[in-house]
């Protein structure tokens, strides 16, 4: 029975001192499990253990000390005076000064014992030294303990040697009590389940960890002038660091009992000390980019350690470390600023490693935020949590200010709403967030709670409790900016209101707006300017319109004055090019080249520069910058593939580009930088191998600095996601195709298309499924899964009008000599794209007669030739899919048909859309009496309407992805060209595939009315174009096709009902509509001022004529290959 209760009680007293429950009632158990006091425990276990009353009295000495240390501290696991947020030591683990004399007796006592020759009593000698405040007396204790800084031997060896699978047999242990005393508590084993704990292991680590973090510390002490001898101390605990790591970690984790941490608790303090003091030294001597890494490697054994620890363990210390490692892991990785446009790939770049590790910290941090701090009362703020937000955002913009990474952020921003009150600093990162992410709402109602929130607490004095006015401008200035991206976006007038409110901000700006800071007084000009233009662009009042563009002018060269900017020169170059007298090209030029010059990675700079050029007759030249431009920001193997092109164009470039541009392609090839090349380090971290030589804290830093200091400036405009650098890069190619067609006519645009639809498959990479629908059909069809792809407008796309004519002269009325009839200039539409069926249809009279009278039966043979001629084209797309990949710039051996784009885009059978299915085809009819009769759609008979079906429950339409809407814009692009060409049949191919792609599109109905008026079919091309008015009532294009054919002399087959004058009523209604349009959004539009014109003239108004006439002249002068909003957008 002895041999089992001296055991008993040596597991009791090991457990006791490594859990640390020093002021506990009942530390212990006796042999029949009643609870035992300190004073009991001890008494038993040297009535039971004879030989080791100085184990017992060093136990004993121990348990007093830290008992002393920890008096009136609110955090059990503190000693002395630790101040919450401090990094310099202070008096941490050093007794009052009415406690020395108290704890004296308890150190005499120790030193009697000295002739045991025990490590145990050197360690505690020196624990006791440096609490009475004498670090020097304290090291020399710890230098007679032989091999100190070799903590592996001071523990017994690993799992390896133990007698079974789950207990630690230390080295020359018995199971008597009689065994010879080591220096330690090592000496007797129990069959108890905590092994580690029993025989001695965890608290001789705990003694080693203790033993070496004293000496860092006496080291601190002792010379504060030279740190290294400390960091070099505290570095000598890794080894052991990395046994507790891999060995107490496996004794947890084995263990399903709750209190695991409990029973290690004294071991954990020490641990997270001696990390705690080493790395907020090592924060403030060592650099980042260190040969040693040992920062990096505290960071990362803290990170282990912490996951067995509760949140209510040490959470000032832990807090602070949070705080050092993001603030490491942002200095090491951030990327550049402003960031880099991201590539034109649609798939999203592989987050990084070190953001991983940033996410997992700010979690952890957060579970002890909720633990320690709480709501906070009636003039308080919660500080930490505000930090952690300003600490979050940083680490958001440290990895790219990647829209798609912006979720977490905005969760952790909500999490904090619960902890803080009306935090303007919140506000100020969530609608910021919420608008990059694309919740462009809550975004808005956002900004104005932030407004809110920081007026009222401005107005009512309240001292530090306001927001800086720094910081108040230039959320006000994006914000503003934000609501005039927003109001363009809109259909027609919709964004007056969002408009009106940009301004208010902007006046609100103003108020708080220091003039001597120059770069925030060119910030608040520019947003002034973008106002004034929105303003001017999507309001319907004409008189206000050139006072609105004149002040934008002022606004965007004063800010150009005060602090020129990449963003500010793009603004000016647009509003320099907008039609009316402040109308400069020379100077459109110029501001777009030094555009260029400050910012040569951004693709909408290239792209403005290229349709300046456009609009003064430069077409080799603007040709030569669309082409570099189109190379910006793809990947290597792409660059690698195009070398010799872009090598050419180069050379060409030198010889033709405007001034500036050369410079401005000879400043990229110096500033382009490469991709980042990452590596990995030993401790498991991906790093760039670009040296950081930066510190984490100033050398005399005795508090962390508020992270907000590692916030950058709000950025001029927000930064692109993927899908928005892919619609900048696709806009691009779109005006390369326009300026191709217009050079070379649609004959060489036609193969180019094939290059674009490749470019579009390389960036997707991915097939996705959308639902067709049939609003359109009278007939069913079958289910196919279609390509998924990008989208490339954020706003409702218009079909841009396009004239005709050589842009270096006037526009001039053309004279229709079959009727002597002034002809409007011809109009074309540049939206969307083709598919290929293998025939080649040229409109020929032949053609137009085919739409006029034929039976049911011969349309649906008609519609069944078509098909057939789809999957004879089908079985040619393996082919050309292979050949796609090895043959580029459209180098492909094709038949006399249209280009196969659905060979390059997906591989999948084909899929006529709603239109293609439409039965019977009203535009196919032959009459039963004379098949040779020529006979007009307007004059058709209208057949009896079918019966009206069982009601249905209505299906609500699917919303169209960003995807779907742009390959619905390529393709109706292609349908232009394919018209332009006169393959009627593959132009209506192609306007099929852009309606199944987003059944919205007003383009689509436009493209589908052109089609029908190419075949004399003018009432189902009003229908058509009234259908895209529906759906966009401010759509340009729409307006202007439909008043053209009203304003079209109507003739007829009879005699007697031709009638050599258009309808005065649709006289009077094309006068009313274009009116309107040339209010409001088509404004700039030459078309809608020509066509005005001609409804007055039919009208009698002839001054009104003349007037409209020479505004649709001035307006085609100087006009760029595409609508310039379009093209590029009116705002960053």
């Amino acid at each position: 029975m002895a041999h089992g209760k001296d055991r008993h009680y040596w597991a009791q007293l090991r457990t006791a001192l490594t859990a640390g429950v020093w002021a506990s009632s009942a530390p212990a158990k006796t042999h029949n499990g009643f609870f035992l006091s300190w004073s009991e425990l001890l008494r038993k276990f040297n009535k039971h253990c004879a030989g080791f009353q100085d184990v017992a009295e060093i136990a004993s000495q121990t348990q007093a000390l830290s008992i002393w240390l920890s008096a009136n501290a609110a955090d059990e696991d503190q000693l002395g005076q630790e101040p919450d947020g401090h990094l310099r030591l202070a008096s941490e683990c050093m007794l009052l000064p009415e406690r020395v004399q108290e704890a004296s007796a308890g150190y005499d006592a120790l030193k009697k014992l000295q002739g045991t020759r025990s490590d145990s009593l050197l360690l505690a000698l020196a624990y006791y030294a440096y609490a009475s405040g004498d670090p020097s007396q304290c090291l020399d204790y710890l230098s007679k303990v032989p091999a100190i800084s070799d903590a592996q031997g001071h523990i017994p060896l690993s799992s390896t040697v133990r007698s079974d699978g789950s207990t630690l047999q230390p080295p020359g242990s018995t199971t008597d009590t009689s065994a010879s005393w080591t220096g330690s508590f090592i000496s007797a084993e129990s069959p108890l389940s905590k092994s580690d704990i029993i025989d001695g292991r965890a608290w001789a680590m705990a003694e080693s960890i203790r033993s070496i973090c004293l000496q860092g510390m006496c080291h601190e002490k002792l010379h504060p002038e030279d740190p290294e001898l400390a960091i070099q101390a505290y570095a000598t605990a890794v080894p052991l660091l990395n046994i507790i790591e891999f060995e107490i970690p496996r004794s947890l984790t084995a263990s399903a009992s709750p209190s695991s941490f409990s029973l290690y608790r004294e071991l954990w303090r020490w641990v997270e000390r001696l990390m705690f003091r080493a790395m907020t030294l090592l924060a403030r001597t060592r650099h980042l980019d260190d040969q040693e890494a040992l920062i990096w490697n505290f960071f990362t054994r803290y990170e282990s350690c912490s996951t067995h620890w509760p949140p209510t363990f040490r959470t000032s210390h832990r807090s602070i470390i949070a705080v050092l490692h993001l603030r490491a892991l942002i200095i090491r990785f951030r990327a550049p600023y402003p960031p880099v446009t991201p590539t034109s790939s649609l798939h999203s770049e592989k987050q990084p490693q070190w953001l991983n590790t940033a996410r997992s910290i700010i979690n952890e941090y957060r579970t002890i935020l909720d633990k320690c701090t709480h709501f906070p009362k009636a003039g308080q703020r919660n500080v930490k949590v505000e930090d952690l937000v300003d600490l979050s955002v940083a680490v958001w913009e440290a990895s790219g200010t990647i829209p798609d990474r912006a979720q977490w952020v905005i969760d952790v921003l909500w999490w904090a709403t619960r902890l803080t009150f009306n935090s303007y600093r919140i506000f100020r990162h969530m609608s910021r967030l919420l608008y990059v992410s694309g919740d462009t709402e809550l975004a808005k109602r956002t900004l104005r709670l932030y407004i809110e929130v920081v007026s009222k607490t401005r107005a009512a004095g309240v001292d530090g409790d306001s927001d800086t006015d720094r910081c108040w401008v230039e959320t006000l200035v994006e914000g503003a900016r934000m609501f005039c991206r927003l109001a363009l976006s809109r259909h027609g007038s919709g964004g007056v209101e969002e408009a009106k409110e940009a301004g208010e901000f902007l006046e609100k700006a103003k108020t708080r707006l220091d003039p001597v800071d120059k770069e925030l007084v060119a910030r608040v000009a520019l947003a002034e300017g973008i106002w004034n233009t929105v303003t001017a662009i999507i309001g319907t009042y004409a008189h206000t319109r050139t006072t609105k563009l004149r002040n934008a002018l002022q606004h965007y060269i004063h800010a150009v004055e005060q602090f020129p900017t990449p963003g500010a020169h793009h603004q000016l170059a647009l509003a320099l090019a907008l039609p009316g007298p402040s109308q400069n090209l020379e100077d459109a030029i110029t501001s777009a080249s030094a555009a260029v010059e400050g910012a040569p990675n951004e693709i909408r700079h290239w792209h403005l520069l290229g349709l300046l050029l456009t609009a003064q007759g430069e077409w080799v030249k603007a040709q030569e910058v669309l082409e570099f431009g189109a190379t910006i920001n793809e990947s290597p193997s792409e660059t690698d593939d195009s070398q010799s092109d872009t090598e050419a164009a180069s050379e060409r470039t030198e010889k033709s580009e405007p001034s500036g541009a050369v410079a401005a392609r000879d400043h990229v090839d110096k500033e382009k930088g490469e991709p980042e090349v990452h590596s990995h380090d030993g401790n498991g971290l991906i790093t760039n191998e670009v040296c950081i030589h930066e510190m984490i804290l100033d050398p005399d830093a005795v508090t962390i600095p508020p992270s907000a200091t590692l916030l950058h400036t709000l950025p001029d405009h927000p930064g692109p996601t993927p899908q928005d650098a892919f619609e900048y890069a696709l806009q691009l190619r779109l005006t390369q195709m326009a300026l191709t067609e217009h050079v070379e006519g649609p004959e060489g645009a036609e193969t180019k298309w094939v290059d674009v639809f490749g470019w579009i498959a390389e960036r997707k990479g991915t097939v996705s499924e959308t639902q067709l629908r049939s609003s359109m059909d009278t007939g069913s069809r079958s289910a196919v899964t279609q390509s998924g792809s990008v989208v490339l407008i954020s706003e409702v796309q218009q079909v841009v009008l396009e004239v005709k004519t050589d842009f270096s002269r006037p526009m001039e009325p053309l004279l229709d000599h079959s009727t002597g009839r002034v002809q409007p200039p011809p109009i074309t539409v540049t939206p969307a794209t083709p598919a290929e069926p293998e025939h080649k249809s040229p409109l020929s009279p032949r053609l137009k007669r085919s739409s006029t009278d034929r039976d049911s039966s011969t349309g649906k043979k008609v519609q069944q030739m078509l098909k057939n001629r789809v999957h004879k084209g089908q079985a040619k797309i393996s082919t050309i899919s292979r050949k796609i990949g090895h043959v580029r710039n459209g180098n492909l051996k094709r038949t006399n048909s249209a280009p196969d784009f659905h060979a390059v885009l997906q591989n999948h059978h084909y899929q006529a859309s709603s239109i293609h299915s439409r039965r019977p085809l009203r535009s196919l009819k032959r009459s039963n009496t004379n098949e040779d009769c020529e006979l007009p759609a307007d004059d058709c008979p209208v057949p009896p309407p079918p019966p009206t079906p069982p009601p249905q429950d209505a299906k609500p339409i699917p919303q169209a992805s960003r995807e779907d809407k742009l390959l619905s814009e390529l393709w109706a692009s292609s349908a232009a060209t394919f018209r332009r060409l006169g393959k009627i049949d593959q132009a209506k191919g192609a306007i099929q595939e852009a309606e199944v792609k987003n059944q919205e599109n007003p383009s689509v109905w436009v493209q589908f009315g052109l089609y029908h008026h190419a075949l004399n079919h003018d009432r189902q091309a009003i229908e058509a174009f009234q259908k895209a008015l529906f759906m966009s009532p401010d759509d340009v294009s729409a307006m202007v096709h439909m008043c053209q054919i009203y304003l079209t002399a109507r003739h007829s087959s009879r005699a007697s009902e031709s009638s050599p004058d258009p309808d005065p009523d649709k006289v009077d209604l094309s006068a009313g509509l274009l009116g309107y349009m040339s209010r409001g959004p088509g404004w700039d539009v030459p078309e809608v001022w020509y066509f005005l014109a001609k409804a007055y003239g039919l009208r009698g108004q002839k001054d009104k004529q003349r007037e409209c006439l020479t505004m649709a002249l001035s307006l085609s002068e100087n006009r760029c290959i595409r609508d310039l909003g379009r093209a590029v957008g009116w705002c960053l």
